[in-house]
């Protein structure tokens, strides 16, 4: 079913993306095998082995699997299996199988995502991965996911701006209010912002579900888990972010707004089967993901700016880009003339002030400085005076 947050979209994978049993492994396991059961057919079952909560989520044509839409997920090639996909469930199950036949270590090749994908579902696995190198911090992401699970920590729950077009990834425990800890690291404080260490980014089929339309997720370390925060408007933040932060930096991103927008969702008859599509009025939120030193940043500049005994220069001078701010203050309190009582032109500006120092603090963008270009005056050159007419 189509979502606001997603689009109908599918993603275009070159069908090159594959895992196999290591060549070196098979040759060890090979060397270590009998030379007479060496050279006898392999069995079947050992190389074609599938779990059995896989053939049933797939329907099997041959050595191709499907989703039960018709969509080709793999293609089970016994030593290496195939597929035109990105998908973290898919490369689940892959991995799913290559534990099924006893592989130690496998290769992998295709797109970067895919083999990122392969890495850390086959660590988690116990199998060793060639064709995909970690970054450090990875590396160190994957250890303290492991030892959180070791430690039977609570599973994490998913962060949610509130029932919206925005949907988030649901862990365990489903969806977690606004009220969450605003201590260092904890996920998410009373103002909607959400806090982590950035671990990806990027388009994908809608939580990962490959019949979904496409949509944007970023995913963040925090103290209490991974988070998955899904919408279409994350990669246009991403792509403006003032501070660009890059994976392993802690990052916080808000919703700061929703605009209203028209998307079209599935008709069903009674049996459920899509019958057509309808207009769904809903709204889409808007996202900020800054590194956290920007909204820090921005805090101070926000009370500096509620400050009414701090003159607009001082406030300037430690916060240049409050500029625009302080000119729309200004413009506030020219327009506040127009009120004869002292108290409501008081009011109208305490009122303009207050909003503008809530928006420097969620991260909004800040009003742009216009400079007018001042009409240059030039003497005339005597030259060019028309000549006075001569009288006759």
């Amino acid at each position: 079913m189509a979502t606001p947050d997603s689009t109908n979209t599918t993603a275009k994978v070159p069908a090159s993306n594959s895992i196999r049993q290591s060549e070196r492994r098979r040759q060890a396991t090979n060397a270590a095998v009998p030379e007479a059961e060496r050279s006898a057919p392999p069995k079947a079952a050992a190389s074609r082995a599938v779990p059995e909560d896989i053939a049933k989520r797939f329907v099997q044509v041959k050595n191709k699997y499907y989703f039960p839409d018709g969509a080709r997920a793999f293609t089970d090639r016994g030593n290496r299996i195939t597929t035109n996909s990105e998908n973290t469930e898919v490369v689940r199950s892959l991995i799913d199988i290559a534990k099924a036949r006893s592989w130690q270590e496998i290769t992998v090749r295709g797109t970067e995502r895919f083999r990122k994908e392969v890495w850390i579902a086959a660590s988690v696995a116990g199998l060793e991965v060639r064709g995909y190198k970690p970054t450090e911090f990875e590396q160190s992401h994957l250890v303290r996911n492991l030892a959180r699970e070791k430690g039977a920590a609570a599973p994490p729950a998913a962060y949610s701006p509130g029932a919206d077009a925005d949907s988030i990834s649901r862990g365990a425990v489903g969806e977690e209010g606004r009220a969450a800890p605003s201590a260092r690291g904890a996920g998410v404080d009373r103002g909607g912002l959400v806090i982590g260490r950035l671990v990806d980014h990027g388009r994908a089929t809608y939580q990962h579900d490959p019949h979904a339309g496409m949509s944007y997720f970023v995913k963040l370390e925090t103290s209490r888990g991974d988070r998955v925060i899904w919408g279409v408007d994350l990669e246009r933040a991403v792509k403006e972010s003032l501070t660009k932060p890059e994976a392993g930096d802690e990052v916080a991103l808000r919703s700061v707004r929703q605009d209203a927008v028209t998307v079209k969702t599935p008709t069903r008859d009674a049996e459920g089967q899509v019958t057509g599509e309808q207009n769904l009025n809903t709204h889409r939120n808007r996202w900020i993901i800054e590194k956290r030193e920007f909204f820090e940043a921005r805090a101070a500049a926000a009370e500096r700016l509620r400050d009414t005994n701090l003159p607009a220069k001082e406030a300037i001078r430690q916060h240049p880009e409050l500029v625009g701010t302080y000119l729309q203050m200004h413009a506030a309190e020219l327009a506040a003339k127009r009120f004869r009582d002292p108290e409501d032109r008081a009011l109208f500006v305490a009122k303009v002030r207050a909003a503008l120092a809530e928006s420097v603090a969620r991260g909004e963008p800040l009003p742009p400085v216009r400079l007018r270009e001042r009409a240059k005056t030039r003497t005339p050159d005597p030259r060019e005076r028309e000549p006075e007419p001569t009288r006759g």
